[in-house]
């Protein structure tokens, strides 16, 4: 019996890793399938401050995913209007995409999305077109590298929580 929870505890934290690319919140099932696992075994392999760090880790990485699209399509040259499209747009995309391709609509609308809402405001914003295209690749720049900081970090967890229970 033991065997075999370990490796649904195991699958469950290959799941949350996998599933971070289509726009699911992976590194929050990681932290919910350790907590299970500790509660389970009394958290013999590691306490339930590991687990709260591990929520840390989770909160701040969703924190750098949902800004880093609006900090790149600043840094590429727009405005605050920008930043405000990249946001915006990335979650209407993401929302969007869902139901017309779900799972990878997800991740392909929060992409466009972001590039769509900071070059829109940024044009209205600014009226130049170059500076909005500029804007808009910053932020789908940043809309990616901020889903490949989570998956990043939702390993970084596994790794660490690897070291507790081995």
């Amino acid at each position: 019996m033991a065997i075999a929870g370990m490796i649904v505890f195991w699958l469950i934290i290959l799941v949350g890793i996998a599933v971070i690319p289509f726009g699911i919140a992976g590194t929050f099932i990681i932290v919910a399938d350790v907590l299970a696992y500790g509660w389970i075994t009394g958290f013999r392999d590691f306490s339930p401050s590991f687990a709260g760090i591990l929520l840390l880790i989770a909160v701040a990485v969703e924190l750098v995913e949902a800004v880093l699209g609006a900090y790149m399509a600043k840094r590429f040259g727009g405005s605050r209007w920008a930043m405000v499209g990249a946001v915006i747009g990335g979650i209407a995309g993401a929302l969007i995409g869902t139901p017309i391709v779900p799972i990878l609509g997800t991740l392909l609308g929060a992409f466009l999305g972001a590039f769509v809402g900071a070059a829109f405001l940024e044009f209205l914003h600014a009226s130049d077109a170059s500076a909005a295209l500029r804007a808009g690749i910053g932020a789908f720049f940043g809309t990616v590298g901020g889903k490949m900081t989570k998956l990043v970090a939702a390993v970084v967890m596994a790794v660490m929580t690897a070291t507790r229970v081995f």
